[in-house]
């Protein structure tokens, strides 16, 4: 049923908990998993960000990544991990569309989404806007 699954992660609790149903559906459907971080180069509107802070971004972005391949190594699989640039939201869409993703598994609320009580942005976001198969999973 499903060929390719999309995990983007940011290093949250629910992040890491849709990486993990992930792996247990990969398993189910031998699906191939793409975990993908992107580093938001938008949080200070048109101003860019200064090196140091992105500097720190793509190095955490990174980091969440490796830690997603070694879930996935430790369990027997292989997954492929990407790094992108740009606003999350569209990038995560942008990114199912090119890549003939058939499922997109994310955590119901990220790193930013502190304030939001039922569903943070970026995933009420990509239910709204993916033209395919979308996973909310809450740790």
């Amino acid at each position: 049923m499903y060929k390719k699954i999309l995990v983007p992660l940011d290093g949250s609790k629910n992040s890491i908990k849709a990486l993990d149903t992930a792996i247990k559906m990969s398993k189910i459907f031998r699906a191939k998993i793409v975990v993908l971080s992107v580093v938001d180069n938008t949080k200070l509107g048109y101003e860019p960000l200064p090196t140091k802070l992105y500097e720190g971004l793509d190095s955490n972005a990174k980091k969440v990544v490796e830690y997603g391949r070694d879930s996935a190594w430790n369990q027997g699989l292989t997954i492929n991990g990407m790094v992108e640039k740009g606003n999350p939201k569209q990038v995560i869409v942008d990114y199912a569309q090119k890549n003939s993703i058939d499922l997109i598994i994310i955590g119901r609320s990220g790193m930013n989404a502190l304030n939001q009580l039922v569903i943070g942005s970026t995933t009420a976001y990509i239910v709204r806007n993916a033209n395919i198969q979308v996973l909310v999973v809450n740790a």
